[in-house]
C-alpha cells in the first residue's frame, strides 16, 4: 500500500522537467488549470490556436492535424486521465476519419470516410519540435507562469536568466547554449609520476593519471578510460613507456 503523501494531487507541480521547454510548460500549465469537476474542457480562442501549432510543431503535423474538426466542432478537448489522482489529464483530438496511422494497418479499424473519430494525443508530442529553451535551462522557470506570455507574437527568448541544468544537453547550434560542449569534455588516461602499490621497489611502472583534455583524438582514444555508474566497473586504460609505444 502506497502512504498517502505518494499521491500527486491538482494543486502539486509538476515532480520533473527534464527536455520539457516552455511551451511544453504552458500547454502542461492549461491542461491543468480546470478544476476536475469542470471536466471535459474545451479548448477555444487563443488557448485553441495554441494547441493547433503545437501539433504542427510535433508529429503529428502530417497525420491527425489536417484532419482535425472545424473550429466550431471543437477539434480539442482535456478530459479526466484514466489515473485516480485528479493530476491525471488527457487531451483529445476530435477528426475526421479514417484514422492516418491506422488506415495502412491491416486488421486495425481505422474508421469510415468523413466519420468523426477521437485520437489521445500525448501533452509532450506538442512543441516537441520547438528549437526553444527548456524549463531546466532558465532559472525559476519551473516555477513561473509561461502562459499566456509565451503565446504573444513577440514573444523571446532574449533577456531570459539563463542556467545549466543537471543533464547533459547538446548544443544543437543554439545561441543561448554556445559552449555547452565544453563543459563535458572527455577524460584521457596518461602517465603520471608516482609508482603503482603493490608493485616491487624497482618496477619502473607508473600508475595512470587522469586529466581532462579537450579533444581527444583517435589515435588518443586509445588511453580513454570509461566510466559508468550503470555498470559498476573501474577504469582502464594502457599506458605508453618512454619510446611512445603502447604497453599493455
Amino acid at each position: 500500500i502506497l502512504p498517502r503523501t505518494s499521491v500527486l494531487v491538482s494543486w502539486q507541480p509538476m515532480p520533473v522537467w527534464q527536455n520539457i521547454n516552455l511551451k511544453q510548460k504552458a500547454v502542461f500549465e492549461i491542461i491543468q488549470r480546470p478544476h476536475a469537476r469542470d471536466l471535459p474542457y474545451y479548448l477555444s480562442g487563443l488557448e485553441l490556436d495554441f494547441f493547433v501549432k503545437g501539433i504542427a510543431w510535433g508529429p503529428h503535423r502530417y497525420t491527425y492535424l489536417p484532419q482535425l474538426l472545424e473550429r466550431h466542432k471543437r477539434p480539442i478537448y482535456v478530459a479526466r486521465g484514466y489515473a485516480p489522482p485528479t493530476y491525471s489529464r488527457l487531451v483529445k483530438l476530435r477528426f475526421y476519419g479514417p484514422d492516418p496511422v491506422l488506415r495502412d494497418h491491416e486488421g486495425w479499424d481505422a474508421g469510415e470516410e468523413g466519420e468523426v473519430m477521437e485520437y489521445v494525443i500525448g501533452w509532450r508530442w506538442l512543441y516537441a519540435y520547438w528549437p526553444g529553451p527548456l524549463v531546466d535551462e532558465v532559472e525559476r522557470a519551473w516555477d513561473t507562469p509561461m502562459w499566456p506570455d509565451i503565446a504573444k507574437p513577440d514573444w523571446t527568448w532574449e533577456g531570459l536568466r539563463f542556467c545549466v541544468p543537471p543533464y547533459f544537453i547538446p548544443e544543437d547550434g543554439l545561441p543561448w547554449r554556445k559552449g555547452r560542449d565544453a563543459e563535458f569534455q572527455p577524460i584521457r588516461v596518461t602517465k603520471g609520476k608516482g609508482r603503482g602499490k603493490g608493485r616491487g621497489a624497482n618496477s619502473k611502472v607508473t600508475s595512470p593519471t587522469a586529466v581532462p583534455v579537450a579533444q581527444a583524438s583517435p589515435a588518443e582514444t586509445t588511453g580513454t578510460a570509461h566510466v559508468s555508474g550503470s555498470e559498476g566497473g573501474a577504469a582502464s586504460g594502457t599506458r605508453e613507456d618512454s619510446t611512445g609505444d603502447v604497453v599493455k
